[in-house]
């Protein structure tokens, strides 16, 4: 690939495209538009806080070593996203320096099902497709590969071994920015607060009142798209859902009895109350110590587990809690029936906020001449982000949508 020839940030640049929103959306886009040579692009976006505080503008959920990938789903497009995307993290890895896939397997067990077999079912046809197996698991090979974990009674299950796993998203996002940095892209390390269309150029104002100008504009802001002053037609039909993981300290001695577990979703007792788990495997995180990581992946809006959130002071101040007792209670009862030899040695609540569309697909496409979205990803995107950066590049640059995919799947809806 040729280097592009690096222009310096002050000088006075007409940017091509500039990318607003440093997640794991914009940070991919801003990866693939990079290796256009003759393009000058630009990444604004803050990065991570080293403590998350109201004062901050904005927040991601990138802020974490874990999230499951895999490529069993019940959403054909979602499965090829995320196949598309795990085959990237190699040559990703190898671009940047750092570690962002850890191939540990992927496994679901629940009661077949509404959604769960339609997951299962969908998974198995798209493994047998591409070649890549699975093993079905019941109760009696469960407890011969992991002796200190209990799944739902009467189960039904699959362990895909390759192409799944986890990645460390904040490493994701790390290694699109520093690839992108190191080929020429512009990281303005700070919010957008306005965007304006000035002639045939954007103008867009970051916090600290400076203005680049820019031909074309990629907004990909996620949960935060509707709360500032940019180039849309109507605000985007977003469901914004605060959510909680927790995350559970394991002893050194604990965490080489379970290293060997993998990625997991996990049905309990659909009679009575459908509850729907995921697991992240033993993970070590900067602080050196390792945890296992529990969410949920089904709304529990009655049991107050999550809350809808609709103004940008309700979205900062659900990033910014320290606790909650529904969610606690909620994730320590199940990890001690999960793990029930495994005594935590500490515990940590983290909060999160997930776009949901109203198409349950994510929105991609143009809202106007020059300037495309990226939003929504529906709590399940980010094993699919180098995928989705890669048909938001070609589709900015093309001026039109450019990808083998139906862009129907992918359109945008507004609020009413």
């Amino acid at each position: 690939m040729c280097q592009k020839k690096v222009k310096s940030p002050g000088s006075d640049i007409l940017y091509d495209v500039c990318v607003v929103g440093a997640g794991v959306f914009g940070s991919c886009t801003a990866y693939h538009l990079s290796k256009f040579p003759d393009l000058d692009i630009c990444l604004v976006g803050p990065g991570e806080p080293e403590k998350k505080s109201r004062k901050e503008a904005v927040f991601g959920c990138h802020y974490d070593e874990g999230r499951i990938t895999r490529v069993v789903s019940d959403v054909k497009t979602d499965q090829l996203l995320a196949y598309r995307s795990t085959l990237k993290f190699n040559q990703l890895e190898r671009e940047s320096g750092l570690k962002i896939f850890s191939e540990v397997g992927y496994g679901i067990v629940g009661v077949l099902i509404g959604a769960y077999a339609i997951e299962v079912k969908s998974g198995d046809e798209f493994c047998d497709k591409n070649g890549i197996d699975y093993e079905i698991l019941d109760e009696k090979s469960a407890s011969e590969k992991w002796s200190y974990f209990v799944p739902p009674k009467n189960f039904t299950g699959r362990l895909v071994g390759k192409l799944s796993g986890y990645l460390s998203i904040r490493n994701l996002v790390r290694a699109a920015q520093v690839f992108a940095s190191n080929n020429g892209v512009h990281h303005k390390d700070i919010v957008a607060t306005s965007i304006h269309k000035i002639g045939d150029m954007f103008q867009i104002k970051l916090a600290d009142d400076t203005i680049i100008n820019s031909k074309k504009i990629v907004l990909a802001c996620g949960s935060f798209t509707n709360f500032f002053d940019f180039p849309l037609q109507k605000p985007l039909h977003l469901e914004l859902i605060g959510t909680s993981v927790m995350k559970f300290e394991i002893s050194e001695e604990d965490y080489q009895l379970t290293k060997d577990f993998p990625s997991m979703n996990y049905r309990y007792d659909p009679k009575n109350g459908d509850v729907y788990l995921y697991i992240l495997p033993p993970i070590q995180y900067p602080n050196g110590k390792y945890y296992i990581k529990l969410g949920h992946t089904v709304n529990y809006p009655a049991e107050g587990f999550e809350q809808s959130l609709g103004t940008l002071e309700e979205v900062k101040d659900w990033y910014c809690m320290e606790d909650y007792t529904p969610a606690r209670d909620h994730f320590t009862k199940y990890f001690k029936q999960m793990f029930p030899s495994i005594v935590p040695v500490s515990v940590q609540l983290d909060h999160c906020v997930i776009s949901l569309t109203k198409t349950g697909r994510q929105y991609i496409g143009f809202d106007s001449e020059n300037v495309l979205v990226e939003a929504g990803g529906n709590g399940v995107s980010a094993k699919m982000g180098l995928e989705i950066g890669n048909i938001c590049a070609n589709s900015i640059v093309k001026g039109e949508w450019d990808y083998d995919l139906d862009e129907i799947d992918f359109r945008i809806v507004y609020k009413k």
